[in-house]
């Protein structure tokens, strides 16, 4: 009875996380498209979106040792609650006409600081209720959530543009906090029974943080596996970038929605599946074929000009994202200490989350500056390699697609024979045997 308690408990507060996933990710689209519309610059947008990951990336490690210190219903609450106020601060200015790109950078930053203080103690919480062999199907349905922001978001958010405007879109992310509020509160008397936490500790924060550093760096397979994740989220936040900038040069923002929905459909498929069956053995093998599909997909949306090509290469490649990060979840939960997860949680939030930070940093700037203007009409390479990936304002972007999907193949590569990832694996598969004998 307790394991499927505490099944229905995490399906209460992943409801909720679904709920927020789907608004900010209507936030994250439209601000996107309005500031692109707004400045017509690729940097602009990279801006935003820095700002929007900036503070999870720096923040999380203090609210992973918070996690362990306090109640994660209390920090889930806290940060939820006070997010809030920089999307009522963005949607004020836009409403007075003040909505510099400076002043929505500074709104979105504020939004995050507090927003920071939910992933460790959500994702530490998964590992008080649920037993190791539901790691998998959990990590499928966290998946499912956070990709809701690619799959539903886009095309209601395109809709949204078109009816009411960017303000429209920020009022029904406003209006999500209350259900994310309603399933922590639903779900707080028994998150605070299983984590068992001990508040008022002690020891520093310093100490917290460089005994949970040395816990992660002892297993070097979990580090590997740590890259990895980087890996992911800097393709996926350098595709995010240059996606919106190079179709808008090809559509307009409505449709530009609708493909981005289509194409996050594979994300949802896999994502179901993963949660109701769950993997049960070849986590590195099925990462790295995923990742090899993901390079590959990458390179086609950058050569080709077709919208329907596109939402299909699209549809391949967020179908790998959560098939990739459920391997990985899996491999890394299962060998964290459950006393001090809120910690590991942050300091993995902190590392993984870098690849967002370097692809928010560098990619605008880049196709701004160095390949765009390579393939204008008069460009150094329009005349051969823009023969291949198209000549434009904005097909600088579709090579360096090219090149980030080619770079991602060969890393897919170099992964599968890491022996210190397949010694994670058949560690945790030995894992699994032990405790089925022993259930016999």
């Amino acid at each position: 009875m307790k394991e499927k308690n505490g099944f229905f408990v995490f399906l209460v507060i992943w409801f909720g996380q679904l709920i927020s996933s789907i608004g900010s990710g209507l936030t994250s689209f439209g601000l996107n498209v309005y500031v692109f519309q707004k400045t017509g610059s690729a940097a602009a947008c990279s801006a935003v979106m820095l700002c929007a990951f900036l503070p999870m990336v720096v923040l999380t490690p203090v609210a992973g040792i918070l996690a362990d210190r306090h109640s994660r219903k209390t920090l889930m609450l806290i940060g939820d609650s006070f997010s809030v106020f920089g999307l009522f601060l963005m949607l004020a200015s836009i409403l007075l006409g003040e909505d510099t790109t400076v002043f929505i950078c500074i709104c979105v930053f504020s939004s995050a600081v507090f927003s920071s203080l939910m992933d460790p103690a959500y994702k530490s919480t998964v590992t008080d209720l649920l037993t190791a062999e539901e790691f998998s199907k959990a990590g499928g349905l966290i998946q499912l959530a956070s990709g809701a922001k690619f799959l539903i978001s886009p095309a209601l958010a395109g809709i949204i543009m078109k009816l009411g405007g960017i303000e429209w879109i920020l009022m029904m992310d406003i209006c999500t906090f209350f259900l994310t509020l309603f399933s922590v509160l639903y779900a707080g008397k028994f998150m605070d029974k299983r984590q068992g936490f001990k508040a008022n500790r002690k020891v520093s924060f310093v100490v917290d943080f460089e005994q949970g550093w040395r816990d992660l760096v002892r297993n070097k397979g979990v580090m590997a596996l740590l890259w990895i994740a980087t890996v992911i989220t800097f393709y996926i936040g350098y595709v995010e970038t240059l996606l919106t900038p190079m179709l808008l040069e090809l559509t307009d923002s409505s449709t530009l929605g609708v493909i981005t929905s289509v194409s996050a459909v594979g994300m949802l498929i896999t994502s179901l599946l993963i949660g109701m069956k769950g993997l049960k053995k070849n986590y590195v093998k099925t990462l790295s074929t995923s990742f090899a599909i993901m390079g590959l997909m990458i390179s086609c949306v950058g050569i080709i000009t077709n919208l329907y090509m596109i939402t299909a290469a699209g549809f391949l490649f967020f179908s790998m994202i959560p098939i990739a990060n459920t391997c990985i979840d899996v491999l890394i939960r299962s060998n964290l200490e459950k006393d001090s997860q809120g910690r590991l949680w942050g300091l993995i939030s902190f590392i993984s989350q870098i690849g967002y930070i370097l692809a928010y940093a560098l990619a605008g700037p880049l196709a701004d500056y160095v390949f765009n203007p390579l393939f204008y009409e008069k460009g150094i390479l329009a005349q051969n390699i823009g023969k291949i990936v198209g000549v434009g304002e904005e097909r600088g972007i579709g090579f360096m697609m090219v090149l980030c999907g080619i770079s991602l193949f060969i890393f897919s590569i170099m992964m599968k024979r890491n022996k210190e990832i397949n010694k994670v694996e058949k560690d945790y598969l030995f894992q699994i045997q032990i405790k089925k004998r022993m259930k016999k």
